[in-house]
């Protein structure tokens, strides 16, 4: 209804309905009876008017037929002309309905490409969600939150083959996340596994969970890609997995490592990683190049049954237990398993050079020695009766036969006097047994190292000859630091504040102790002095859980006088020499502990 206003008043109009009237049938036979009248009665005229005969009337009559014939004729011709164009237009009309149809057809699939895309847009939003927000839960504080997270991203990765790699990703990162191995070492010790260690447990039994080929309900991934790269990994196991490429570069396994029957497709990068216990690799095939270059296994290395390929390399590599090969070793790896001899007398390792004392042999056969020209101080942890004793009394030998006693004197602390008149009379200053005996030796070497300490008138010349003073450098070598420095109690403070200038003043501190807490005694006093200042030394036999020692080596289970070297320039596994028990001479005749004076 459609209101109009006029004048100020409106009313109210209904819409005009065109209505299409339709012929009738009865029309069109009214029509045709029309026509045919109309017909009858025009025949009956014609043969009235001109039906005589005649010849005029006859012509007449052709002429009128003939013109009929015409109109006729026409009105055909018309009628085919109309046909033909009521035929066009029924062409067209059909052409018009398949282009109108196609537009359809192509409205509808755009429309159908439309509504997909807003599904897919909606799924993919979906996924967006759910991912953000499972990461952000695994990013929690609480446990139940992150384990929350860790199995929403597993769900999502088994429901969505297309984001399984990304999801594996994001899991491989958060292990990465956590490269303090010697705080995991720490906590494994101690049997106690935090809140991110049952998370990091977790991740990696959902790792391998989707990597073995057997697991149940498709829950099997194929062809993933590991990076752990620098990874502190907690009871890795990833028996009877199947990996594309994996990347352990640099990693620490603290625990058992379990490979056994693991089938790596692509590159296998061990390069760098640290086993702390055993590495059981029992049946694993490498299809790809395994490499194990300057890896270290500080317990039993199984690669029983192993398959390798397309090779390997174990350049650098170090076994410091036990390790298992059933099949041809490569030249690289039988070098290092066989070359280390089981003794070594300390004649065969016996060098010219003045200032390097030799420790042992190196797998290469060459002698391993101490600059102590170069690096003043030494630092040893070893387990009972695995030659830490023996490898003083080597040091103190290759001092003995280098320096005469205006050039070196010595100090050896000894409380379970283990090295008893082991140290020529000429070279021994003085030999202490007990705390009271070394608190007042300490203090008499103090007060000698103050006044060798450079003053403002020292030139750079003096300085560069260390020429401002004279006498005999001090080796104050200390066996069984342990017992020797006991909690807060540090008998060998003095010497503290003359260790980074050790080599002005002539100091040369030589200190050996038990790996059994030594993780801890690195943290405070003397020793931890020596820790910051990079001291070389070596690490023996001990427990892996007591964590990196020096140099980022860890204990581990070794045979009596084998040891890992560590230098600034790197580590490598030796053989110590040995030394007989025999003293070089007689006990001085100051053993009541009375210390000779230090010139300086």
């Amino acid at each position: 209804m459609i209101t109009v206003e006029n004048d100020g008043e409106s009313r109210d109009t209904e819409p005009r309905t065109v209505a299409y009237r339709v012929l009738s049938i009865r029309m069109i036979w009214y029509a045709s009876a029309v026509i045919v009248v109309l017909g009858v009665a025009v025949a009956v005229w014609l043969l009235t008017a001109f039906g005589h005969g005649d010849a005029q009337e006859r012509n007449q009559l052709e002429a009128i037929k003939t013109a009929g014939t015409i109109v006729v004729g026409t009105g055909g011709a018309a009628a085919l002309l109309l046909a033909a164009r009521r035929q066009r237009s029924t062409e067209i009309g059909l052409k018009q309905k398949d282009l109108d149809q196609a537009a359809a057809a192509r409205t509808h699939a755009l429309q159908e490409q439309m509504a997909e895309d807003t599904r897919l847009d909606a799924a993919e939003r979906r996924l967006t969600e759910l991912y953000s927000t499972a990461v952000d839960q695994l990013g929690s504080e609480r446990l139940a939150v992150q384990l929350g997270g860790l199995y929403a991203l597993e769900r999502l990765g088994q429901n969505s083959p297309g984001q399984r790699q990304t999801i594996v990703n994001v899991l491989c990162a958060y292990l990465r996340m956590f490269t303090d191995a010697a705080a995991d070492v720490v906590d494994s010790r101690e049997n106690h596994i935090g809140q991110q260690g049952r998370v990091r447990q977790a991740v990696g039994e959902v790792l391998a969970a989707h990597l073995r080929p057997e697991a149940p309900d498709h829950r099997f991934w194929p062809d993933t890609d590991l990076d752990l790269a620098g990874a502190s990994l907690l009871g890795f196991d990833l028996s009877g997995c199947r990996v594309r490429s994996a990347g352990f570069r640099s990693a620490t396994f603290v625990g058992k490592a379990s490979f056994g029957g693991t089938t790596f497709t692509d590159a296998a990068a061990f390069a760098s990683a640290k086993f702390t216990a055993e590495a059981d690799f029992t049946g694993a095939r490498f299809e790809s190049r395994a490499v194990f270059t300057a890896a270290s296994f500080r317990g039993d290395a199984v690669f029983t049954s192993a398959l390798f390929d397309d090779g390997l390399e174990f350049a650098d590599a170090v076994f410091l237990r036990s390790s298992h090969f059933d099949s041809a070793l490569p030249p690289e790896l039988a070098r290092q398993l066989t070359a280390l001899p089981t003794h070594v007398p300390y004649s065969e390792v016996a060098t010219s050079e003045r200032d390097s004392v030799p420790l042992g042999v190196g797998i290469d056969g060459t002698p391993v020695c101490w600059r102590h020209d170069v690096d003043p101080h030494f630092v040893a942890f070893m387990g009972p009766e695995s030659g830490k004793t023996t490898l003083l009394r080597t040091i103190i030998t290759g001092i003995v036969e280098r320096h005469t006693p205006a050039e070196a004197l010595i100090m050896l602390v000894d409380y379970r006097r283990t090295s008893l008149g082991y140290v020529p009379a000429d070279h021994l200053l003085a030999y202490a047994v007990s705390p009271p005996q070394l608190g007042s030796m300490l203090e008499d070497v103090r007060e000698s190292m103050r006044r060798r300490l450079p003053g403002p008138e020292v030139t750079q010349e003096q300085l560069k000859n260390r020429s401002w003073w004279s006498g005999p450098d001090l080796y104050v070598i200390v066996d069984d630091a342990d017992l020797v420095s006991v909690g807060d109690d540090d008998p060998l403070e003095p010497l503290r504040e003359f260790l980074p200038q050790a080599k002005d003043v002539g100091l040369h501190l030589v200190l050996a102790r038990r790996t059994e807490h030594a993780g801890e005694a690195l943290g405070q006093g003397v020793l931890k002095k020596l820790a910051d200042l990079a001291t070389p030394g070596v690490v023996g036999d001990g427990d892996f859980l007591e964590g990196p020692l020096l140099g980022g080596v860890w204990p581990s289970a070794l045979m009596p006088g084998r040891v890992t070297s560590v230098k600034r320039a790197g580590q490598e596994l030796i053989q110590l020499a040995w030394s007989g028990p025999e003293p070089l001479e007689a006990l001085p005749s100051n053993e009541s502990g009375d210390s000779k004076p230090v010139s300086g």
